[in-house]
């Protein structure tokens, strides 16, 4: 079953996993090389992430 087959509230489901998955590897730093500032990038995902928590709250029982 592709992505797009699936239920909007899976598919939503589905990206804030990634999304937490992408944090927690930012969150980690480099493992070779020197520090990168990732801080913009980390607030657009944590961004990104509320609005899909908020959007999925708001899905009536039609869309589950």
């Amino acid at each position: 079953m592709s992505q797009s087959d699936l239920p909007l509230r899976q598919q939503m489901t589905d990206a804030m996993v990634r999304i937490r998955q992408q944090l927690e590897i930012l969150s980690e730093g480099p493992t070779i090389g020197e520090p990168s500032d990732d801080r913009s990038l980390i607030a657009d995902l944590e961004a990104e992430y509320a609005a899909l928590k908020a959007a999925r709250a708001e899905l009536g029982p039609q869309d589950r």
